[in-house]
């Protein structure tokens, strides 16, 4: 075991933000750390760093002492030296360098007369053997392939750290995480400052490590791509899911559904006795009926499993209908100072209803085409033409339809200022902006606040053409999973700029990608031209190869920077002679007749526990919770059964269609 947590419990003042967090990081482990902003996901981080100390609780910390070697990555690290980029990706191996230049003074000393040779040449074994115990020879050449994969050239390893811009510096630290985390790795989000290539290398990379991984990110593409283990803080309290962050959340949902049902046998048990109280606590059971209230009141209340607690729900007013054409572009090109960013765009139309994402590397005039959309800026070639009855409205990166003299209310009762205002307090609570929040400024709030009271006041105006501009930035996954909820089921047109692949893939219809001085259009998701968005394959890919299955690497060393494998085909095996055939379907309906049989014996013992349940005394509030909690845990179980027995039963009538 690298590292745990046992139980931990910590508070900042009266705020409690770990109340009960178990975790252990065993060998060769990926795992996803995901939760609300503000959850406790760093602060779990800095308490296994040692730069918190827990109020109770055990940890267990990855120290050099116990000989784990152990690379950490956060936004806010600066750079140890005032050297070059290499020098501080280096510099965290003092020791080796050390002994470089030990080694480097025994070998001037040996071309000296007169030295003792025999005692320099054994000072010179011992030091290179300790230089070799440390991969000495092979840091330098690591350090710089890590470098040149996340986006740096030969030409830039000697320029002084000081001197490069905020995302720069964040990837010399990641790459000195990186190098240090031989055995451990803990990244809090890594990706920020990555381009597509360098993402596609660190997802890469993480998959081939044998170090053991621990990531806070809320991409959740990159957390599916790399994750083999979820670790979910929500309310100060840890659950772990086995997979990556798709399984996690159908097991979540599954929990959901279990928590649901458990809730209502709860409610109809409390109306049940509420029921007989009513009746007859004035009557000759009044003594039966104090008691069941006496038992009610002590009884532990399930809280109501709301869906929207794990999201926030966004949801559009009806707008009014547009013609069938939202937007038309005709020969139009962006930029500045009359310099085009990119090749006239030939022409395009947006229809109604169309959800259209425009994708591209930074800088090629993604969001400089939102702008002259939206007449923030001229085109400086080419028409643009807004449909009948189209009413726009735009979602920047800087949220600058936030009026900052406005409180929270008050920047969404400016939009309909005669609404009641119980009509404005329902809206603001579907964006989480509840009790006192409402009267918060707009100048105090955070990134993530801004974004979503930004979008409340776009739904409130009731626009039919959405331009969006990156709008899961400073989001947690909930509520990028809202916005995508939002985004698919507004009726009018989207025109979307965003690196969120996962956002990418689950809304948008068509593609506008603009690369290399052009701007091209493709109907389809960006599942059906994967390639194509991602810009780091060599060629397009044929049909033939776009189906083909991709072998995973299992090798240890760092792929080249800048570059990721091509498609290959999958080698084409011969036909499984008869005999196989037959061990691999006994062997499969062995293991779905045991499914089976886990399956029928859980449902005999839900049975079990509903009947008696039904047949508890109603009095007997204590046996009650026990039967409770007992079923819960059985219908836990009993739904991960069932899908480990779809799982297998799947595999069986696969290979009996062959």
């Amino acid at each position: 075991m690298l590292a745990s947590l046992n139980h931990a419990h910590l508070s900042f003042g009266p705020q409690e933000v770990l109340k009960d967090v178990t975790w252990a990081l065993q060998e060769d482990e990926c795992w996803g750390v995901i939760g609300r902003n503000g959850a406790g996901k760093s602060t779990l981080f800095k308490v296994l760093l040692g730069q918190l100390e827990l109020d109770g609780g055990v940890v267990v910390r990855p120290t050099k002492e116990r000989g784990i070697r152990m690379g950490h990555y956060a936004q806010d690290l600066e750079p140890e030296t005032d050297g070059g980029v290499l020098e501080e990706t280096l510099s965290a191996f003092g020791d080796v360098n050390a002994l470089q230049r030990s080694i480097h003074d025994l070998e001037h000393r040996m071309s000296e007369p007169g030295s003792d040779l025999d005692v320099v040449m054994q000072h010179y074994q011992l030091a290179t053997e300790a230089f070799e115990r440390l991969d000495g020879f092979t840091i330098r050449a690591r350090a710089e392939g890590i470098l040149f994969a996340l986006g740096f050239s030969p030409e830039m390893l000697d320029k002084n750290v000081h001197e490069l811009s905020g995302g720069q510096k964040s990837r010399v630290m990641l790459a000195k995480a990186i190098l240090q985390g031989q055995d451990l790795l803990l990244l809090d989000e890594p990706t920020n400052h990555l381009d597509l290539p360098s993402l596609r290398w660190l997802e890469s990379f993480l998959s081939d490590t044998t170090a053991t991984v621990a990531v806070i990110s809320h991409d959740r593409y990159f957390l599916d791509s790399v994750a083999t283990s979820i670790l979910e803080i929500e309310a100060g309290r840890s659950r772990v899911y086995e997979g990556n962050y798709s399984e996690f959340m159908e097991k979540k949902e599954q929990e959901l559904e279990i928590a649901e049902k458990h809730f209502e046998q709860q409610q109809g048990y409390i109306r049940k006795q509420e029921e007989y109280i009513r009746r007859n606590i004035a009557g000759q059971n009044t003594k039966q009926a104090r008691g069941r209230r006496t038992h009610l009141q002590k009884l532990q209340r399930l809280d109501k499993p709301l869906r929207d607690r794990r999201k926030v729900k966004f949801s559009f007013p009806e707008t009014q209908r547009s013609g069938d054409t939202a937007l038309v572009l005709d020969k139009v090109t962006v930029g500045w100072d009359g310099v085009p960013l990119f090749a006239p765009l030939d022409h395009l139309q947006v229809k109604r209803g169309q959800k259209l994402a425009i994708v591209g590397f930074n800088g090629t005039g993604k969001s400089t085409l939102l702008k002259a959309i939206s007449e923030e800026i001229p085109f400086i070639a080419g028409t643009c033409r807004l449909g009948s009855q189209v009413k726009l409205g735009y979602f920047d990166q800087h949220h600058r339809n936030l009026d900052p003299r406005n409180t929270i209310f008050q920047q969404i009762q400016g939009v309909i200022p005669m609404a009641p205002k119980q009509d404005v307090l329902g809206f603001l609570a579907k964006f989480q902006f509840r009790g006192d929040d409402v009267d918060k400024p707009v100048t105090v709030l955070s990134g993530g606040e801004r974004a979503r009271l930004s979008i409340a006041t776009l739904i409130r105006e009731g626009v039919n053409l959405l331009l969006l501009d990156e709008p899961t930035n400073h989001m947690d996954i909930h509520s990028m999973e809202a916005m995508e909820d939002t985004i698919l089921s507004f009726s009018g047109a989207v025109v979307l700029v965003t690196h969120d692949r996962y956002l990418l893939g689950r809304v948008s219809d068509s593609l506008l990608r603009v690369h290399e001085g052009k701007a091209e259009f493709r109907e389809g998701s960006y599942e059906d031209h994967q390639a194509w968005v991602d810009l780091d394959l060599g060629h397009e890919p044929s049909e033939e190869e776009e189906t083909a299955v991709l072998p995973k690497s299992k090798g240890k060393e760092i792929p080249k920077a800048k570059e990721a494998p091509k498609p290959t085909l999958a080698p084409v095996r011969p036909a499984a002679i008869d005999k196989e055939r037959q061990r691999t379907l006994k062997r499969l309906e062995r293991l779905v007749g045991e499914a089976e049989a886990r399956v029928a014996e859980l449902e005999a013992k839900a049975a079990s526990l509903n009947e008696a349940l039904v047949t508890a005394d109603p009095a007997d509030w204590k046996n009650f919770q026990e039967q409770t909690d007992a079923l819960k845990a059985v219908e836990m179980d009993l739904a991960y059964a069932l899908a480990e027995w779809e799982e297998r039963q799947r595999a069986l009538e696969e290979v009996q269609t062959q």
